[in-house]
């Protein structure tokens, strides 16, 4: 599955690669050994972001320590090993306690979804075999069904998309020390 069968067109798009000097099957191995205890910058982020949810007593459970790709906001599309993963649902982040939650939904389903009041969110990581090593990537992308939600998430992503984008690099930093021996 690529992101274009979930969300073709994107309001929003953000990439991330890196070159990791290890096979692809030992990059895949790392990517779903992460766990958001390793992630000290994505725990704090997620804590900032998520405390008006806890504080109106929705809560996270223990967000901590699970593994990064389970913590994810949208849930698993598909997955193909050792090459890619691809995560996506509906969201309405900008929404101070996060909003309703979304109904599950399949790629199909997730595509053609046009309910106004929403984002459609999709996210992938790809492994690419590349010299002696592997192109690790991730994309996020986030299309709007109406007007207002496209202005209201275009608030709420110039405050957060910095921190997205750091999320992921450090995601992309812990696989690497990982997939290297350089991380336990």
């Amino acid at each position: 599955m690529r992101l274009d069968d979930v969300v073709p067109r994107p309001d929003h798009l953000t990439r991330q690669a890196r070159w990791i000097a290890a096979e692809p099957a030992v990059v895949w191995d790392a990517l779903h050994a992460v766990r958001m205890s390793g992630l000290p910058v994505t725990l704090v982020l997620s804590a900032a972001r998520f405390l008006p949810v806890v504080l109106s007593g929705r809560g996270l459970g223990e967000l901590h320590d699970r593994p990064f790709l389970d913590a994810l906001p949208v849930p698993l599309l598909a997955s193909d090993p050792p090459s890619s993963v691809v995560f996506g649902g509906v969201l309405q982040p900008w929404q101070l306690t996060g909003g309703e939650p979304g109904p599950a939904l399949d790629a199909g389903r997730l595509r053609a979804w046009a309910t106004p009041g929403w984002v459609k969110a999709a996210m992938d990581f790809r492994l690419t075999p590349s010299g002696s090593g592997t192109q690790l990537s991730s994309e996020t992308r986030v299309t709007a069904t109406d007007p207002a939600s496209r202005r209201a998430f275009a608030r709420y992503w110039r405050v957060i998309r910095p921190g997205s984008s750091a999320v992921r690099w450090e995601v992309l930093t812990a696989v690497e020390l990982r997939a290297t021996g350089r991380l336990g």
